[in-house]
Order: structure tokens, then sequence, then C-alpha cells
């Protein structure tokens, strides 16, 4: 009786259309979850915006995404800084997920000099050694108006290399550079791309556009004024 050929070839199986769809699919959902792990947990952060100093364009409660790989950091942009700058130069991957922070907008740039009078803003750089007014469209007349009345003045005073001068858009509510001074950059966790909720505010951030105008008459006199009355009342931060 002769033996099997156990060297016989296996026949190969056959492929059905379903397992053939089936295949595709498992390997993009693969795919996607493996991208969506890489943009939650590696490029971007959630941010939830808490309190009132960022309205009337953010409103508490609102969820951003935050962009943490990106440095490339311009005035205008609305970052996430760290709360506690020790805790942000100690900081390791893990420290974002218990931190706090706070969500202001970038004002004044490295090796500039800033000077604030009520709610005005006077940049001075290269462009404008002399000193121009800065131009925030996205600041209500009503917060400027608030601010003057509330007679805040801040000397002129440069910024340090590596350090970001920020403010919140509702200057009459918000802890922010006028009180804690500049930010170094490694404070600075990260610039807004987008809100995503609520649904109905969805909006991919977009850069201000800035002018710089001559400083006007009657700022100048309110700048003058605000000098002399609050010379003894000296920024928190540049006593320190």
């Amino acid at each position: 009786m002769q033996a099997n050929n156990i060297h016989q070839k296996r026949k190969p199986k056959k492929t059905t259309l379903l397992g053939t769809v089936w295949n595709i699919l498992s390997t993009f959902i693969v795919i996607v979850a493996f991208g969506f792990i890489l943009v939650k947990f590696v490029i971007f952060q959630q941010v939830t915006v808490v309190g009132q100093s960022m309205q009337p364009n953010y409103q508490d409660g609102q969820l951003l995404l935050i962009h943490q790989l990106d440095k490339s950091l311009e005035r205008g942009n609305v970052v996430a800084v760290y709360e506690d700058e020790n805790v942000a130069e100690g900081a390791n991957y893990l420290t974002r997920f218990q931190a706090r922070f706070f969500l202001k907008r970038i004002i004044g740039l490295p090796g500039e000099e800033i000077e604030i009078a009520g709610g005005y803003v006077i940049i001075y750089n290269d462009e404008n050694p002399e000193g121009k007014l800065l131009v925030e469209s996205y600041i209500p007349a009503g917060v400027i108006a608030s601010e003057n009345r509330r007679q805040y003045y801040l000397p002129r005073t440069r910024i340090p290399a590596n350090e970001y001068f920020v403010l919140g858009d509702n200057r009459s509510n918000s802890s922010d550079s006028r009180r804690y001074g500049s930010f170094q950059e490694f404070a600075i966790f990260g610039k807004e791309s987008f809100r995503f909720w609520p649904s109905n505010d969805f909006q991919v951030f977009d850069l201000p556009s800035y002018n710089f105008v001559d400083v006007p008459s009657e700022i100048n006199l309110l700048r003058e004024e605000l000098k002399e009355n609050n010379g003894d009342n000296i920024p928190e931060f540049l006593n320190n």
C-alpha cells in the first residue's frame, strides 16, 4: 500500500470579497486610531476656557485645541501659559495633565519695550523706536474706557530675550503680565489652533492683523497724567 505523499502542496485558501473588505476596514480603523492618539496626546492638548479674562472673544467653558509643538510665536497668538513657572521649568510629558494654565494673548515680543496707559498699549521696537500705539481691533471700546477709568499705568519696560508679554482681552478682569511680568518661552505650553466646543462656536484661529499708529495727542495727555498719578504705584513685578 502506497503511503500518502506528505509533501503534497497545500491548496491556498480562497479570499472572499467579505474578507477583503474586512481586512481593508480593520487596517483603516487601526490607522485612524493611531492618528487620533498621535494628534490627541502628542501634537494637541485640549484646554478649557476658565473665567472671564478673554471675554468677549472667548467664553467660560469653551474648549480649545492647543498646538504644543509649533513654537513660532507671533504677536496676537492666543496661548496657554503655565500658571506656575516653576512647574513649567521642570515640566515633562505628564505635567500637562495636572498643571493649570492661563489663556492669554501675546502682545509684546522679546527685546521690545512696552508701555501701557489705561486701555492703550504703546510698543517700542527697531521699526518704531519712538513708540507707536498698537491698534487692537478685537478689544471693545468699553474695555478701553474701563481701563482708562481704572487709571492703570505701566512705565516703559523692556521685555527680556526669550520672554513674551501677555494680556487678557478683558483687560479689566485679567491677571496677566501686568501683574506677573513677561513669561519665559518655556512657560508657554502652546498656541491655539481652533475652538471646537460648543459646536456652534467652532472656529479656526485667525491671527489678527495689527496697525501701529502715532500716539494721538489725547493719549499722550492721558499718559502724562497717569504717569504723574502713578509715580509711587509701581507694578508688582517691577519691584521684584
